[in-house]
Order: C-alpha cells, then sequence, then structure tokens
C-alpha cells in the first residue's frame, strides 16, 4: 500500500466531511497523517484534525453527537489506513 491507496481508504466513505471542509482540505490532513513515521505524532496530529472535524460539521449543521459519532469512525479509519500503510512498509513503531 503506498500513500495515495492510504488516503482513499481512509477517506473512502467520509463524503460528509469531504463536502464539509472540502476534499482537498482533507486530503491534506490525512496525507499528512499517513506521512508521519512515528505513531505517537500519528495519533496526535489524527487528534488535532478529528477534533477540528467535529467542530466543523457542528458548524455545519450537524448535530453535535452525529459529528462526534462521524468523527469516531473516520478515526478508525484513519488509523487502520495508517497502520496498513506503514506495516507494509516495514516500519518500526
Amino acid at each position: 500500500m503506498n500513500i495515495e491507496d492510504a488516503v482513499l481508504t481512509a477517506t473512502a466513505d467520509a463524503g460528509l466531511l469531504l463536502s464539509c471542509l472540502g476534499q482537498p482540505v482533507v486530503t491534506y490532513h490525512v496525507t499528512a497523517i499517513m506521512s508521519e513515521p512515528d505513531a505517537g505524532h500519528a495519533g496526535e496530529m489524527q487528534r488535532a484534525f478529528m477534533e477540528r472535524s467535529v467542530e466543523a460539521l457542528v458548524d455545519d449543521g450537524l448535530a453535535n453527537g452525529a459529528a462526534q459519532r462521524f468523527a469516531s469512525a473516520f478515526r478508525d479509519r484513519v488509523g487502520s489506513a495508517w497502520s496498513l500503510l506503514h506495516a507494509a512498509q516495514g516500519m518500526a513503531h
């Protein structure tokens, strides 16, 4: 798996966020997370992006609970894609 595939995998079901923040913004952040080799730092980047995502979704009119659930599912997809990408690259964590 390469970074582009990992980004596509992570964002495949993120239409709600893509329409809210825009595809370039989401792709930029997810690509940065995927590019980070350190698991701890990637996790910090991911948490910060998820917090901003929830805020943007709520500002866009989504209920806070629904935004939290969406962000949780998206966080899981991003984390799984990161793990697959870095396991495939044989990187130590």
